[in-house]
């Protein structure tokens, strides 16, 4: 079932990776005391953190007040902010650090619902899906995006974290090493790890798109 961890690259909508250079001048500039500067990095990270929070927590609206923890902590941690790193870099560690507290909360995990019960990721997912006139082929990526969903959520969190970090927010493996203190090696292996455990639970979900 490998290949449906690829099915949806070609139809999924990535996330577009900001240019980094600008990111860093932008938090230099609200360092400096420019208020308007990180009013344009929330402009342009707020939707993204949303959509990665989403991949956590399966509630649009939680998912809402994450994100705003996430850009209230760069905001209040601004003045540790090194352009050693780059930007997307250091917000990504706080983001992921944040996801993977919530979803580690014993609150949550006893509240944890299949995406049967609780349908808001995969309806997320399904709305990053480009549109085809053909009612047979979005009936096809609404099932891979309802089984995607629920086989997130359930391999081990930093294994999904550095999967989403990776597929969906598109850092490199180096870069989700440095999100995750990890070497670029051990997150290959997780990564690899990962997209097996994903193949294992999509095989019984999906069974109507095996290979022949």
């Amino acid at each position: 079932m490998e290949w449906a961890l690829d099915w949806d690259d070609d139809f999924l909508m990535t996330e577009e990776t900001p240019a980094g250079d600008r990111d860093t001048e932008l938090m230099l500039l609200f360092q400096a005391g420019d208020e308007g500067a990180f009013e344009a990095l929330f402009a342009r990270h707020s939707k993204p953190l949303i959509r990665f929070a989403s991949r956590f927590v399966h509630n649009r609206e939680r998912a809402e007040d994450l994100a705003q923890e996430i850009l209230l902590k760069v905001y209040q941690g601004a003045g540790g902010y090194r352009p050693t790193a780059k930007f997307t870099t250091w917000l990504y560690r706080i983001a992921t650090n944040v996801c993977l507290n919530e979803i580690r909360r014993p609150w949550f995990r006893a509240a944890r619902r299949s995406i049967d019960a609780s349908p808001d990721a995969a309806a997320a997912l399904h709305r990053e899906l480009r549109s085809d006139p053909d009612p047979v082929r979005d009936l096809e990526r609404q099932a891979i995006a309802r089984a995607l969903a629920e086989a997130l959520s359930l391999i081990p969190d930093r294994q999904r974290a550095a999967f989403i970090l990776n597929k969906y927010q598109q850092l490199s493996y180096a870069e989700v090493g440095e999100v995750m203190k990890m070497s670029e090696k051990a997150v290959k292996s997780m990564i690899h790890r990962a997209r097996e455990a994903l193949a294992a639970r999509l095989a019984p979900m999906l069974p109507e798109y095996k290979k022949q």
